[in-house]
């Protein structure tokens, strides 16, 4: 009987709380949307807030937001690091996104609000500079292989001249802090940012691979024209501390 009740009562909690959620979600997607600007960017103002201090949150599917705002919500494969995106209408000539980043640290839980690359490398957002600004988050690849694990954060996004173009950071959790890990690409910051072309972007498992059982990671490729060239990658196999980039010869053959 006691069993029963605490069952009865934790799922009450659990209804409770999505109940909670999804009235948050509405609420602040109905503001975001107004008309008024300042309507819209004090409920900018308190979503962001409420992302940085509500844990449950990083559970949350946002599935209201996702369809109607193009919310990206990438999370790793241990649940401990989670990146939303979405595009806003800040300028008429580039794709300007939002960025909110949330992660754990043992008991704590911590979260950002600002471009990525701030949290990570300190760069201050420039609207006349594309790669400075916040981008689309795509995924999330996990290295288990590392001691701390390491995560490899995709983001992408499209410059004025109409090309695109997709990177990856590699990031780690020290103490309460999200850290960038410099030199992690064979003595680079990051791995791909090659301008390509294309109206869509490819999908992620033609721009990046990570291979768990081989320990390497392999980034796309362009031709002089800025296409991709199918089935070319930079390789590169995961040492102790970092990848190490593989020479052309040494590279296996990639069959798509």
């Amino acid at each position: 009987m006691k069993n029963t009740v605490l069952i009865i009562s934790l799922l009450a909690l659990l209804l409770a709380s999505c109940s909670k959620l999804e009235r948050n979600e509405k609420k602040f997607f109905k503001g975001m949307q107004d008309e008024d600007y300042e309507v819209s960017v004090q409920a900018f103002n308190e979503f962001t807030d409420w992302m940085q201090r509500d844990r449950s949150t990083m559970t949350y599917d946002f599935k209201l937001m996702r369809e109607k705002m193009g919310m990206k919500i990438a999370t790793s494969e241990d649940g401990k690091l989670r990146c939303y995106s979405w595009p806003t209408n800040v300028n008429d000539t580039i794709q300007v996104y939002a960025n909110i980043i949330q992660w754990v640290a043992g008991d704590n839980f911590v979260g950002f609000n600002g471009p990525i690359d701030k949290l990570l490398a300190g760069r201050n957002a420039n609207i006349k500079k594309e790669s400075t600004m916040a981008h689309s988050i795509d995924t999330i690849f996990e290295l288990k292989a590392t001691n701390p694990t390491v995560y490899l954060i995709m983001q992408s996004y499209r410059n004025m001249y109409g090309r695109n173009r997709a990177y990856v950071s590699a990031a780690f959790v020290d103490g309460v802090v999200l850290r960038l890990l410099p030199f992690f690409f064979d003595g680079t910051e990051i791995a791909g940012n090659y301008e390509f072309n294309g109206a869509a972007k490819p999908s992620i498992d033609d721009l990046f691979k990570w291979d768990e059982k081989t320990l390497q990671f392999k980034a796309y490729q362009t031709d002089d024209n800025y296409n991709i060239i199918p089935g070319k990658y930079a390789v590169y196999q995961l040492d102790k501390h970092r990848f190490v980039r593989l020479a052309e010869q040494d590279q296996p053959t990639i069959n798509n």
